[in-house]
């Protein structure tokens, strides 16, 4: 009997492990749970939650990421259907608690349908895949306390950097010990690697691989393989590009002034310059 039972209580643990990171659909929404507490606070309409995310194309193609625990990214938890779609990242955060993790795949198709903007990296018939783990859930109240605090640090520190911009960059690029140019915008690159042909134009589609670095060189973004239309990036990578040819690899600076500015934007904190590896595989008109 106690063999008997044995047997049975390992199938059921076969049939546990079986199921998690499954790739389920749970109440409209496409998730794969990686971790989960039955006991855990879980989310509700309203909770302002804390996680850690990234975010990929269905070819695995990194499109952002917040994975930093002291910066994790922030939302509020809205009603089913509030994207306009069912399954969305938001409808998701509703079947998780603290602590877990998951993946949330949601269809380019929805955000297509629903009216969304697609750049044209994203293919129909795929999914955007939102990887994420809950850090913490607050009340509207605590939220506000927190980000007060949390955006008075960030504009003294922000007002700091504007402050050394100058010295900060010019001490990078005398650290790389090579030769920079300097465009009108302050854009500052060097060439690695000439390339061949003309250069791309406003409005062409770039495929490129690219590793997004901050002075110091830890990396807060790369990719490659990606479709980038000259025009719907920032002012500085755009102008970036234009440099190039195809083929080409080149080394830029880019100033806050041509980049994500005094506000910064996701991983970037305000008056922030960032220093771009890019090489530039192909490129064609828009449409194409």
């Amino acid at each position: 009997m106690l063999k008997k039972l044995s047997v049975v209580m390992l199938a059921a643990s076969v049939l546990v492990g079986c199921n998690k990171n499954r790739v389920e659909v749970k109440e409209g929404v496409k998730i794969q749970i990686h971790s989960h507490d039955d006991n855990a606070k879980k989310l509700k309409e309203g909770d302002i939650v804390s996680f850690l995310i990234r975010i990929k194309t269905g070819s695995d193609s990194l499109l952002q990421e917040s994975i930093d625990v002291t910066k994790p990214a922030r939302d509020m938890v809205q009603p089913v259907g509030q994207a306009g779609y069912k399954g969305s990242l938001q409808d998701g955060l509703r079947l998780l608690s603290v602590g877990d993790s998951a993946t949330i795949y949601v269809p380019v198709d929805s955000i297509a349908k629903a009216g969304g903007q697609l750049p044209p990296f994203l293919k129909k018939g795929t999914d955007i895949k939102y990887s994420i783990k809950i850090l913490k859930v607050q009340s509207k109240a605590e939220f506000e306390k927190d980000m007060a605090a949390e955006q008075a640090k960030a504009k003294v520190e922000s007002e700091t950097r504007k402050a050394q911009l100058p010295q900060l960059i010019a001490d990078y690029v005398k650290k790389t010990g090579l030769a920079f140019k300097t465009t009108a915008s302050g854009l500052q690159y060097t060439v690695a690697q000439e390339g061949a042909g003309n250069s791309p134009k406003n409005g062409d589609v770039c495929k490129c691989n690219y590793v997004g670095k901050f002075l110091d060189g830890k990396i807060f973004d790369q990719n490659k393989g990606i479709d980038m239309p000259i025009g719907g990036m920032i002012p500085g990578f755009n102008e970036a590009l234009m440099l190039m040819k195809k083929g080409g690899k080149a080394t830029f600076v880019i100033p806050p002034a041509i980049g994500y500015g005094e506000q910064g934007g996701g991983p970037i904190p305000g008056n922030t310059p960032l220093v771009f590896e890019v090489e530039l595989l192909d490129f064609k008109p828009a449409g194409q």
